[in-house]
This record gives C-alpha cells, sequence and structure tokens, in this order.
C-alpha cells in the first residue's frame, strides 16, 4: 500500500502491565534506538591512538537512526518526485507523504483548524523569521510590539524581536533555574499601566528548556500569566520539543510555536517548523516569492495563494527531510512522555551525583533534578592558579582521550551564558572591544573569510554535553568517568596541546593537520560510476579498556612534561588588556611550575560562576526515591557501602554491559530477624507465566536463539560434566536478570540441551525465572515477550521488594533486604513449580572479585561456589560460568546483540562498589601478569567445590579440600 506511512517504525505495546491499554511503552523501543544510532560503533584516530565516537552533542544536533534511513532509501526515494502535483505516480506519492507528515507535527501538537503547519528550511532561526513576516511586525499599519524574554533564550529568539519590537524586557530566573512568574506578573502588569504602551501589541517570547541547562520552563503557567494579561504567547521549543509534549490548544491557546527538525532523535537534516495561529498571520504576500506560491499570474498581475501553509513553501521543498522529521516524531510519539522526561530526570541525578565529586568542576546553572533535560554546561578550573581550562581544551581532551564528542563555547545563547559566567556590564563591554576586529581593515583587499580578531581565545565559553534519553546508564557512567578523568588530569596533558589565538581552538602538537579527515576530493566517476579513493593511513588498536589507557596516557604525559626543554610561551602575543582579561591557564604556566618549580604571577580571573543552592525537596518527594548508598550502623559513626550478601545474595541485577554480580563487605547475621516475614508479600506479588508450546524441529530452528563460540561452550560444558552440575531428568531455571551473563548463560545451557538430545546424552528440561524488586530504574518486563518468542518455561516475579524495604523501621541495608526477597521468591517459585536446579551466570570474575572481598572484609577464606543444595527444599544452585571470563561473556552478548536490559537498581549500582574497586585491582594485575586468571582458576578450584552455603562448614571443607590438593600435588 503506497499510502502506508513508516510502517518499519515499530509499535511497542505497554511493558509494565495492560491497565492502559493505550500507554505506549518506552524501554524496547529505546533500546532499538539505541542500537540503531548511527554512527554508534564508528571509530576515529585521535592523537592518542584510535576511539570509537560516543555522541554527547544532541542538543545542538541529533544522529540519525539507520531503519529511518532504510526506509526512506527503500520506499520514499523510488517514488520521489516534485511535489505540487498528483497527475504522475512519484509526484503525488511524494506530495501525499508531504501531506501526511505535516498531519503527523498536527497530532504531535495538538493543532486544530484555526491552526497553520509550516515546514521551514533551517530550523527555528527561518521558523521566527518566518513568523515576524507572517505578523508582519515592525510594519506601518501595526501596532507597535513590546516583547518579554526569559534570561535564558537562545539567540533565535531574541534577535529577530529587538530589529522589530520598541522595546524588549528581560524576565529574571528565580533558584530553579526556571522563568521567575512572580516578575513576569509584574512586568506585564507594569506594561499594561504604563501610557506609553497604551495601544502596543505584547508578545511573551520563552524557551521550553534552556539550551544551556536544560531545564524545562513551566509551559502552562507561563501562557496563563501571558493570557491573563492580554499578551501574545510565542514558543522556541528547539531544545524540548524532541522530548517534552506540547498542546498549542489546551485552556490558554499558544499563539506559535516552533521547533527544528534537526534535534529529532532521527531527524538528521530535516527542516523546522512553525506552527502559528491563523488569526495571527496579517501578511497576504510570501516571504520568498517563486514558484508554488502563487495562484495566478500573468504578464501584469499575480495573484498569490490565501493559504500559508502553501504560499510559505514555495519552491521544491525538501521532501524528503520533511518525511524523515515525521518519521522521527512518530517514533517519539510511540513513547510515553512520562517515561521520556522520567530517563532524563535520571540521567541528570546521574550526571549531578557524579559532578558532585569532581571538586573543579564548576556546573553551570542551578542543581535542579525534575522537570529537566540531560543537558548540562560546565567549566574546569585549575586550582593552583585560580583560573580556569578553556572550554575548546577540554573539549578537545575529551575528544582525543575518550572519542565523546561535547560542544564548546556559549551555543549561541549569549547573555544567559554571560548571567552564567558572571560576566556583566562594564565587563561585557571590555571583552567586546577587545574581541571587536578593526573595522579599519580591508575585508576584501585582505580577504578575510572569518570574522575574529587575534584575541579570539579570550571570548569567554563552556563546555557542554547532552545525552538523549534512550542512551544507557553504562555509557553515561562512561562519559562521566571521562569527564572526571579529564578534569583531575588537564594540566598533565596541557604541554601536548598549542592554541590558535584567532579561532581559539586548540590542537594536539600531533594532529594539527586533520589526518583522518574525509573529503570529498576523494570521489570521482568515471565508467566504473563512484569511486572512493581512500588514503592508506596507519591505524592503531582501539584499547580494550579506555580509561585505564588514559591514566597510563597522563603517566607518560607526566614524564614527557619533565624531559622539555622547553614549550611555547603563549604570554607574548597578549597585550595588556587581553592578559588582565586572560580567565584560563596556559601551557607555559603549568610547564613552568611543574618542571622548572617557577613560582608563576597569574592574572586575576574574571570568571565568577553564579552560584546556586539546592532547593531541598519536600520530605514526601524524599521518601520515593531509593537511596544512592544505603547507610548502614557502624562503631565508629561512619558511613559505608551497603553491606551485600554471600553470593546467592549476589543474585544478577542486569547491569548493562556491566558486572551481573554484586558484592560488597559481607556482614555477619547479627541474629535480629526482619518484623516481615515472607507470608505478608504475597499480597502484592504480580505474576505472569510463559508455557512452553509444542513444536516441530523445523519450528524450533526458527527460534531467535543464538549458537555460542566454540570455546565458550567448550568452558562451560567442561564445568558441567568434570563437576556434575546437571543430571539427567533435572529441570534447569535459568536465574534471568537480563544483564548479559545470564543472557549468555540461557543460550549456552539451550545449545547444550539441543545436543544433548540429538546425541541422546543428558536429558533435562530449561526454563527461566525473573524477579524484579520494583525499582523504577530496572524494568526486566521485556523479558517477558522474549522469552515467550525462544519458546521456554519462564516465570516472572513482580514484588514492591524497594518499596517494603522502605516501610522497615532500622533497615540496615536495602541491598541485603532486596537480596533475601529475591533468593526466597527465586527458591519458592523453583520448588513450588517442580523445578530442581537453578543455574545461575557468575563468572570467574566474579569468583576473584568475591575471593577478595571476603578476605579483606570479613577474613574469610571463600567465594562463590560452582554449585551446592539448599538445606530446607534439596534445592541445587549450579554456576556453570565459574571458569568462564566476563570479557568472554561480554564479547558474545554484544556480537548476538542479545536484548540486555540497561536499567539497574539505584540502591546497588550508582556508586562504585567494593566489588568495582577489586576488579579494577585485579584488571591492573592482570596488566602485569597476563596469566593472573589461569593461576587465580586454580588457586580457587578447592572453594568453588565446596558443597555448602553454611559460613562454618563452608570453611571446613574448603580446608579439606586444600588438604586434598597437596596431597594429590605430592
Amino acid at each position: 500500500d503506497q499510502r502506508r506511512f513508516g510502517e518499519q517504525i515499530p509499535v511497542v505495546p505497554d511493558g509494565r502491565g495492560n491497565k492502559n491499554k493505550e500507554k505506549k511503552e518506552s524501554i524496547d523501543i529505546m533500546d532499538w534506538m539505541r542500537r540503531n544510532e548511527s554512527g554508534r560503533t564508528q571509530e576515529v584516530e585521535t592523537a592518542f591512538g584510535r576511539r570509537r565516537v560516543i555522541y554527547a552533542d544532541y542538543a545542538a544536533s541529533a544522529k540519525a537512526l539507520v531503519p529511518i534511513e532504510e526506509y526512506l532509501l527503500k520506499e520514499v526515494h523510488p517514488l520521489y518526485g516534485n511535489t505540487h502535483s498528483s497527475v504522475t505516480v512519484t509526484a503525488e506519492q511524494t506530495t501525499l507523504f508531504v501531506h501526511e507528515a505535516r498531519e503527523e507535527i498536527r497530532s504531535l501538537t495538538g493543532t486544530g483548524d484555526g491552526d497553520a503547519v509550516i515546514f521551514v528550511g533551517t530550523g527555528s532561526t527561518a521558523a521566527v523569521d518566518l513568523l515576524v513576516h507572517l505578523g508582519a511586525f515592525g510594519k506601518q499599519g501595526v501596532s507597535p510590539l513590546v516583547v518579554v524574554h526569559s534570561l535564558n533564550e537562545h539567540h533565535t529568539n531574541i534577535l529577530p524581536w529587538r530589529e522589530v519590537a520598541v522595546e524588549c524586557m528581560t524576565v529574571e530566573e528565580n533558584e530553579e533555574g526556571r522563568v521567575d512568574e512572580e516578575m513576569l506578573d509584574e512586568t506585564l502588569t507594569r506594561i499594561r499601566s504604563d501610557p506609553k504602551f497604551d495601544g502596543h501589541t505584547i508578545l511573551g517570547a520563552f524557551s521550553g528548556a534552556s539550551n544551556i541547562t536544560g531545564i524545562v520552563a513551566n509551559f502552562a503557567g507561563i501562557n496563563e500569566t501571558l493570557k491573563r494579561h492580554g499578551a501574545l504567547s510565542v514558543w522556541d521549543l528547539a531544545a524540548s520539543a524532541p522530548y517534552v509534549p506540547v498542546n498549542v490548544n489546551g485552556t490558554n491557546a499558544v499563539d506559535a510555536v516552533f521547533f527544528s527538525g534537526h534535534k529529532w532523535p532521527g531527524g538528521v537534516a530535516s527542516p523546522g517548523v512553525l506552527v502559528v495561529k491563523k488569526s495571527l498571520i496579517r501578511a497576504t504576500q510570501p516571504k520568498k516569492t517563486g514558484g508554488g506560491t502563487v495562484f495566478y499570474v500573468d504578464a501584469k498581475s499575480t495573484t498569490y495563494l490565501r493559504d500559508a501553509e502553501y504560499r510559505e513553501e514555495g519552491g521544491t521543498g525538501d521532501a524528503i527531510g520533511i518525511i524523515r522529521l515525521a518519521l522521527a516524531v512518530k517514533m517519539r510519539r510511540s513513547i510515553d512522555d512520562g517515561r521520556v522526561i522520567k530517563r532524563e530526570e535520571q540521567i541528570v541525578s546521574r550526571l549531578l551525583d557524579g559532578f558532585k565529586s569532581i571538586p573543579n568542576l564548576s556546573l553551570l546553572g542551578p542543581p535542579t533534578r525534575e522537570n529537566r533535560l540531560a543537558t548540562l554546561a560546565f567549566i574546569v578550573k585549575d586550582d593552583r592558579s585560580g583560573l580556569f581550562f578553556h572550554h575548546n581544551y577540554i573539549s578537545v581532551l575529551l575528544n582525543d582521550l575518550f572519542g565523546i564528542q561535547t560542544r564548546a563555547g556559549c551555543v549561541c545563547a549569549g547573555p544567559y551564558a554571560q548571567h552564567l559566567l558572571g560576566i556583566e556590564g562594564e565587563l561585557s563591554s571590555r571583552l567586546l572591544s577587545l574581541l571587536r576586529e578593526d573595522s579599519s581593515l580591508d575585508r576584501l583587499h585582505l580577504r578575510r573569510v572569518g570574522e575574529y580578531s587575534q584575541q579570539e581565545m579570550i571570548r569567554p565559553g563552556f563546555t557542554r554535553l547532552s545525552i538523549p534519553y534512550f542512551e544507557s546508564d553504562q555509557k553515561v557512567d562512561f562519559i562521566l568517568s571521562a569527564i572526571r578523568f579529564v578534569a583531575s588530569h588537564a594540566a598533565d596533558f596541557l604541554h601536548y596541546y598549542q592554541l590558535n589565538a584567532e579561532s581559539g581552538e586548540w590542537h594536539h602538537e600531533k594532529t594539527r593537520v586533520f589526518h583522518d579527515r574525509k573529503w570529498l576530493g576523494f570521489v570521482s566517476f568515471g565508467d566504473g560510476g563512484l569511486k572512493i579513493d581512500k588514503k592508506s593511513a596507519k591505524r592503531s588498536e582501539l584499547p580494550v579498556d579506555i580509561l585505564k589507557r588514559a591514566e597510563e596516557e597522563a603517566e607518560r604525559s607526566r614524564e614527557a612534561m619533565k624531559e622539555r626543554s622547553s614549550v611555547p610561551d603563549g604570554r607574548v602575543a597578549l597585550n595588556g588588556e587581553a592578559e588582565a582579561l586572560r580567565w584560563f591557564v596556559l601551557p607555559i604556566e603549568v610547564w613552568e611550575r611543574e618542571t622548572k618549580r617557577v613560582d608563576v604571577v597569574y592574572p586575576k580571573c574574571i570568571i565568577e560562576p553564579k552560584k546556586y543552592r539546592e532547593i531541598e525537596k519536600k520530605e514526601e518527594e524524599k521518601e520515593e526515591k531509593t537511596p544512592v548508598v544505603c547507610p548502614i550502623e557502624t562503631t565508629s559513626g561512619e558511613e559505608m557501602q551497603c553491606p551485600l550478601m554471600d553470593i546467592y545474595e549476589a543474585e544478577q541485577q542486569g547491569m548493562d554491559e556491566g558486572e551481573d554480580a554484586v558484592a560488597a563487605p559481607i556482614v555477619e547475621d547479627d541474629g535480629i530477624e526482619d518484623t516481615v516475614e515472607e507470608g505478608s508479600h504475597e499480597e502484592w506479588n504480580k505474576r505472569v507465566i510463559v508455557k512452553r508450546r509444542e513444536m516441530t524441529r523445523s519450528e524450533e530452528a526458527a527460534l531467535a536463539w543464538v549458537v555460542p563460540p566454540l570455546d565458550l561452550y567448550k568452558q562451560t560444558t567442561e564445568t558441567i560434566h568434570a563437576l556434575g552440575l546437571i543430571k539427567n531428568g533435572d529441570k534447569v531455571l535459568v536465574c534471568l536478570s537480563g544483564g548479559k551473563d545470564s543472557l549468555s548463560l540461557l543460550h549456552i545451557l539451550r545449545f547444550y540441551q539441543i545436543r544433548n538430545r540429538d546425541r541422546r546424552g543428558i536429558q533435562f528440561e530449561l526454563g527461566a525465572i525473573t524477579v524484579d524488586p520494583g525499582s523504577t530504574a530496572y524494568n526486566p518486563r521485556p523479558l517477558i515477550e522474549y522469552c515467550r518468542s525462544l519458546n521456554i518455561d519462564y516465570f516472572y516475579e513482580e514484588q514492591d521488594i524497594i518499596g517494603q524495604a522502605r516501610k522497615l523501621k532500622n533497615l540496615r541495608s536495602i541491598c541485603a533486604f532486596c537480596s533475601r526477597m529475591k533468593r526466597g521468591r527465586l527458591a519458592a517459585a523453583a520448588v513450588t513449580h517442580g523445578w530442581n536446579v537453578l543455574a545461575m551466570g557468575q563468572h570467574l570474575d566474579d569468583l576473584a572479585e568475591s575471593f577478595f572481598i571476603a578476605a579483606f572484609q570479613n577474613g574469610n577464606l571463600s567465594t562463590m561456589k560452582a554449585q551446592y543444595t539448599t538445606r530446607e527444599t534439596n534445592l541445587r544452585v549450579i554456576r556453570p560460568l565459574v571458569l568462564v571470563r566476563e570479557k568472554t561473556l561480554r564479547a558474545f552478548a554484544s556480537s548476538s546483540n542479545l536484548p540486555v536490559v540497561a536499567e539497574n537498581c539505584p540502591a546497588c549500582f550508582n556508586q562504585a562498589t567494593e566489588r568495582h574497586r577489586v576488579k579494577q585491582m585485579l584488571a591492573q594485575q592482570e596488566l602485569l601478569f597476563p596469566d593472573l586468571f589461569c593461576s587465580l582458576r586454580s588457586a580457587l578450584r578447592p572453594l568453588l567445590l565446596v558443597d555448602s552455603a553454611d559460613t562454618a562448614e563452608m570453611r571446613r571443607k574448603a580446608i579439606e579440600n586444600i588438604v586434598k590438593e597437596k596431597k594429590g600435588d605430592e
């Protein structure tokens, strides 16, 4: 059917229950978006070697999504034709696509018959320019205009109004970084009562969200205030439209909104959109005259179209871009609005919590968490000088060391940027005088292309990152770790970089030429068609551990700095005023103080970032959040990480390509029982049972099972056979968290089951089970449909363990409580449904880490057991992956595109755990001793063979096994 639109964009059903049939679910589609983001695996060569590109600049422009581009290529391009016709199939099909795309925008914004939807060429800038034209603002015969706007507006929503308004008034921000609505009300009242503004039109121009701080405006409240005072309401939604819903015909109708299509995930290179009330349109002629704008033309006269939607889209419109934008909007609308903003807030909280631990990083704007998009700006201070590191240097260092793409500058929001940096009045004038190009220069004769000065480097700015809602926690944490590293080590690398005073750009001395650049000039056309003459360049290998490599580079850089005989002295290029206004540290200053031990004299820093206080949340709001750190009682009165469990307790939680098993200091049972009994939780259980269906061999072969690599399969099966983990007639339930380890185990055991069935070996049944503890940050529900698609018996149980934990008074650890509850539910469910074996996915890395944790924190000689039998239920617990490395499982899960559940319980994973620290220690040792884990495998064997969960018995059996091992060696 030619008229179907975007059929390859998946419609995702509700994933947290079926209470609201119309509510759309976000997790599956977000994962789909993440996997299909264009350039996700792109690698580039930097000054420090090969790096994978990590795009964190969505506030500037979003990335393409491959399936959308494939849809355009397969469904749109083949029947593409010029619009404004319906005679030929290509013209009609393209015209119909554009009509349908316009309807998609209408649905998005809630427009009615009284609204016009117009696609415009260059994003929001073109949209607001067209709005000024349509309203005939500033024209003779039209009432004079007074504009009220916020402090945090983008240039797009300030500059056009300055050109046509008799006066522009700024409304300040409140402590949350939002529009001060009391001041707005006072300003509007003052204008209405001032005789000089009689007969004037008042227009309120506001942004849906700041493109610097990401803080979302109170759309409804501001709109109500404007309408109460009879003002027009105009909104720049460029920063907010892809994330926050809008209805232009709510209780107080909005007069106009506009946004940029290229900022929508999947909407790359698409046009801007203007939605405007038809009653506001005064212009009768198009802004740009030409084809497609007229109704009739003869030799002497021109009659233009009356419908602005057609009149203002003259010429050959960007039909492909319009259709692409509609697909991006359609995709976004398939996700629940509340889930999007909630996910944005989760990322914001993660970043803000991390920023707190970076002492020399200054966040620009208030630390507001609610109704905020994951767009944050910051500057990094050099504590010894009192100056800052140049924003372009911080951005290029993130690029070179980690491949992270951020934005540096003032991001076209100059007034607000200066406000946040503490630059006001006279200081701003001095900066302008210094930066302004000499007007006496003959630009034509000198062939000056850009407009700049020799002191461009003095222009203040900041580094901004913006992360989309579909990004994983693991990637967010990596970006945060990279920023933390750069903030700590910025001075170590400064001597490598050279500053271009006329552009403010910093380049590593090795990359003053863009060696990895792609050229249109490499493309040629001839008899063979299109050819690309790719230059051959030596490419380094992509490091396995980027952060570790960065540490090594920092060490090398510090040594190299000591060996340098000189560093270019940038101070000689600065005149007196430039030096007085310099706010950033130079390479020569770091080199002198570090190698020459010189008492460097620094200029006084002109930048003093505005300070905000953190608004305390209401008590009831605090209780709704799961604490990042669970305090436990200690004799010293200090707080420590939540004590976790021995390891049935370290049941998998499902980190996105991170550790599945969790552990921390083990605390001996103090004999005090919790007041909540197991049976009391039955009333809030929510269960889903998926039953296996009988299938033919050919039907089974079509299921989405993945065959594991031979080495991985052999390592697992050797453990199974050597230790007798699976026996004839066993019914094995895989504890499926959605993490890479448990998913890998499920597929390995399935392959083992099929091989045994075909070879008449061990016969056993295979199923899976998941316990959802009810954390808002961890949603394993997509596993239900995934297991259904695999046709296995699957048991899913949702319990409000986190909520129940909050109700307990004297609870020492949410983690330990959650572990006990999940452990009990897993065992109870297995026994109830007649399964006698629980299989868990812990691997060799987990065993080694648990061993050191037990030794360091508890003085125990223990680790996770390969198998043991519970005393009460005679249920066997097995771990077939105990001899497999984590990196092997990660590679398998990644290459097989297993649906790893990315969300994690914040009580366990938001901060570095003891397990994480031990993991880092072992990684460092493995660099020195590559065969480290081979040795640990042998050393741990007597411990992992212990068949007991009792601590005392475990110690006794471990010693017996060690003695046996020694006798065997003799």
